[in-house]
């Protein structure tokens, strides 16, 4: 069984998306943008730089520079100072999960998709106005083998099982 997670995931950390400023950068030809906050009691005043791509059917779409190591993000999280998720060294919150963990994300977000209440233990729920039949059991049978192994493996680790 894998160890632990023991690092931090980036849903510990403030993001900054560039998507935050997409009206202002409409306005002009931007650079840079000023940032001024205070971080755990410490006051933070800089400039972040920014480039820009050309679309593929017109315009343009503007990226934040690291202010660390000058690779091209759309994201900055705060560690202080607002740095890419490379700088931080943190991993998303789904590669921290469990193996467990992953197969009751999977359940719940079969059972969201056919608009059934959220846990295994609430049963099988009918079938959503609108939605094919085929579709239907499709998700039904991938949510019995799934909920199959939530059950196994909880047995397993109460060594219920030979």
């Amino acid at each position: 069984m894998p160890a632990l997670a023991t690092t931090h995931s980036l849903n510990d950390y403030l993001k900054l998306p560039i998507s935050r400023y997409r009206e202002q950068l409409k306005q002009g030809n931007a650079k840079y943008i000023e940032v001024s906050y205070t971080h755990r009691s410490k006051p933070y005043q800089y400039s972040i730089q920014l480039t820009k791509t050309s679309c593929n059917y017109g315009g343009h779409r503007y990226w934040w520079l690291c202010p660390k190591c000058s690779q091209r993000v759309s994201v900055l999280y705060c560690a202080g100072v607002y740095v890419c998720r490379h700088c931080i060294g943190a991993n998303y919150g789904s590669q921290l999960q469990q193996p467990i963990d992953r197969l009751f994300s999977r359940a719940d977000a079969i059972r969201q998709r056919l608009g059934w209440q959220s846990g295994v233990a609430h049963g099988i729920g009918e079938r959503p106005k609108g939605m094919h039949h085929s579709t239907y059991e499709r998700l039904v049978n991938e949510h019995e083998r799934v909920t199959a192994k939530i059950w196994q493996s909880t047995l397993d680790k109460l060594g219920c099982t030979s």
